[in-house]
């Protein structure tokens, strides 16, 4: 049965409220229960001791394991009857207050009351130990709801001077009387509502019963009336007074209202700023700014390294100047390392001036918050479980994105691993027949030596040389490519003629180039252009072997050059079987080789396109390829134009 047990004890301002909670939570432990405190915010106006009492039963709560809740409601019996039954409450525990004498003494206690909305609800009532810590009077604490000001009290004497004034009026074009005692009960509803604290309804109250009794009864201008007066007197004053706290209740629940309507929209708002956020520097930052708001304290984040934090910091509690913040980094570390509060109202480190805070999910905490907690009101527990929410958030947007990143990380990892599968398998199955080629010819030569004609050993050497030369091409683009992958690829730039660089990539061409006919279209002006020009020939040469490799024999190869909206324009054509339909972009992939269309028996393993590629854009150039009309295709590159002043002698 224990395991269902939930414990309620209500929380108060009352000096032996701190009694009721140990009790209560060491029930709780005794039964193996969940103990849940309780605390029902009424709309009386700010009292700072009464709301620092009520914070420091709330935080001794928590030490003890209690779930605080917070409701809100000016019948304390009807919201706990109403939480109890919807939260599943089997027991109740409350603390009795010492009999003394009230003004107005209510006819139902809280405990007769629970008993009647809740009858299914065990209430154990804690016995007061103190006999004077009670106000004599409830009319004493009506009193000091509000604090004393000279401004509202102009503001109340103003306000009656001129309902004197309008009363004064009314007499003179003849309305009855009646009406200038209408005009003195809007005038206290209108002290209600320009004032703070009923104080100053009340004496509004008392004071426009004098005043109207002064200047509006028969005998004018005495205090003294006829007694048919005075059932007016008593109805004007307590329909005055009614009026008044009818008003400034509501007054109170509209301040309390936009109060808990801003704090929820701080809540939204992080809520869609986080969504927004990209990185966890951004996360955070959202978040330290929302809690500056939503608690209007200055906070100070730490990241998980607990460098030095970011700080925002606002007028109201002074900011973090003359604040230590490496001696409060200690409460901080041990925040980091223990995913618990720290600091400022906790026992752990109550000497900082923050309260230090987890960003923490469920085995990692990612940052530290801290609020600036030693010289502000205390946050109330509505806030504070905002705040708690904002955290939570927070860690959840964290771990979301370093989610995300290790994702791209191991997507990023499998890809390489691939791309080094890819390319062992592609090397070792083109290696195998050239490799094959050259120690079979060079086994022919030792075995025959001296019985072989010269033609057949120059068959034989220009087979094996040019195997040779294309392993040595290949293991060029090899070396290249892992360069640029790794980024290690530097540029050596210089400003040189692109027409050279054409005839450069000519001379180191594949030897069946002799078997098409190539020609270069180049123009007369002189084009100058920045290059490493060793990449550049590089780029030409696995062009211009492409083509070769791709067409059959006699065909026509063009590699030329244009100027073309301030770029130098490359490009070597073809009039073989052009690209298929559709795999215009795929060339340029690695390890993508198409249809091969060349009877040589060695086939390319996808890398020179690629290569030429990579290079061409480390230029700040742009590589493509197009099929030309009847057949054939064009592969193209720019390279940005470097021009030259020309001077005459």
């Amino acid at each position: 049965m224990s395991e269902h047990e939930r414990i309620l004890v209500c929380v108060s301002a009352s000096p032996t409220n701190a009694d009721v909670i140990r009790r209560a939570a060491a029930l709780a432990g005794a039964m193996d229960a969940e103990l849940i405190a309780l605390y029902v915010e009424d709309t009386e106006l700010y009292d700072e001791a009464r709301a620092r009492a009520v914070h420091d039963h709330l935080s001794l709560a928590e030490r003890h394991g209690a779930l605080l809740t917070t409701i809100y409601g000016d019948d304390p019996a009807t919201a706990i009857a109403e939480y109890a039954r919807v939260s599943g409450i089997t027991k109740i525990v409350l603390g009795k207050s010492p009999e003394h004498k009230r003004l107005f003494a209510p006819k139902e206690t809280l405990m007769s009351r629970l008993n009647e909305l809740a009858p299914n609800v065990e209430i154990i009532i804690v016995p007061n130990q103190l006999t004077v810590d009670a106000e004599p009077l409830q009319l004493r604490r009506f009193f000091r709801k509000g604090r004393f000001s000279t401004v509202d009290l102009a503001r109340a004497a103003l306000i009656l001077a001129i309902c004197t004034g309008v009363g004064f009026l009314f007499t003179a074009i003849g309305l009855a009387i009646t009406n200038v005692v209408l005009i003195y009960i809007l005038g206290v509803l209108a002290v209600a509502l320009v004032t703070t604290g009923p104080i100053y309804s009340l004496l509004s109250s008392f004071f426009s019963v004098l005043v109207f009794n002064f200047f509006f009864t028969e005998p004018y201008y005495s205090l003294r009336s006829s007694p048919d007066y005075f059932a007016t007197f008593a109805v004007m004053f307590t329909a005055a007074l009614l009026s008044s706290s009818l008003t400034s209740r509501i007054k109170a629940q509209s301040i309390q209202t936009a109060n808990k309507a801003y704090q929820t929209e701080v809540l939204l708002t992080t809520s869609q700023l986080l969504q927004k956020a990209d990185e966890k520097r951004a996360i955070l930052e959202v978040v330290q700014q929302q809690l500056c708001r939503l608690l209007e304290h200055s906070v100070l984040c730490y990241d998980s390294d607990l460098d030095a934090p970011t700080l925002c910091a606002i007028e109201q509690d002074g900011g973090f100047g003359g604040i230590d913040l490496e001696a409060e980094r200690k409460a901080a570390q041990w925040v980091r390392q223990n995913g618990k509060h720290a600091g400022r109202t906790t026992r752990v480190f109550p000497e900082a001036r923050c309260l230090y805070m987890a960003v923490r999910s469920e085995r990692t905490v990612w940052a530290v918050i801290g609020i600036r907690a030693d010289n502000a009101p205390p946050i109330d527990e509505f806030r504070k479980n905002l705040m708690i929410s904002i955290l939570d958030e927070c860690a959840l947007a964290v771990e979301k994105d370093h989610m995300t990143r290790e994702k791209q990380r191991i997507e990023e990892n499998a890809r390489q691993e691939s791309l080094r599968a890819n390319l062992l398998r592609s090397i070792s199955h083109d290696l195998r027949t050239p490799l094959t080629s050259i120690s079979g010819n060079a086994a022919i030569l030792v075995e025959n030596q001296g019985q072989l004609g010269d033609e057949s050993l120059k068959r034989l050497y220009t087979s094996i040389y040019d195997d040779a030369i294309w392993l040595n091409g290949l293991v060029e683009n090899l070396l290249t490519i892992t360069r640029t992958e790794n980024g290690a690829m530097k540029l050596n730039l210089q400003t040189e003629l692109v027409a050279d660089t054409v005839e450069e990539a000519l001379r180191h061409i594949d030897r069946d180039a002799a078997r098409r006919h190539i020609a270069a279209d180049l123009p007369e002006e002189m084009l100058l252009a920045r290059m490493d020009a060793g990449l550049i020939v590089q780029v030409l040469v696995n062009l211009l072997n492409n083509a070769v490799k791709y067409t059959p024999e006699g065909a026509r190869i063009t590699v030329g050059i244009r100027r073309k909206d301030g770029m130098a324009l490359i490009w070597v054509a073809d009039d073989g079987q052009g690209v298929p339909p559709g795999d215009e972009s795929r060339v340029f992939d690695m390890f993508y080789t198409g249809v091969k269309r060349s009877p040589d028996s060695r086939r390319g393993i996808g890398l020179g396109l690629a290569l030429c590629k990579s290079i061409v854009q480390a230029h700040g150039g742009e590589i493509g390829v197009e099929n030309v009309r009847p057949h054939g295709a064009k592969f193209w590159f720019t390279l940005p134009i470097v021009e030259v002043e020309g001077y005459e002698q």
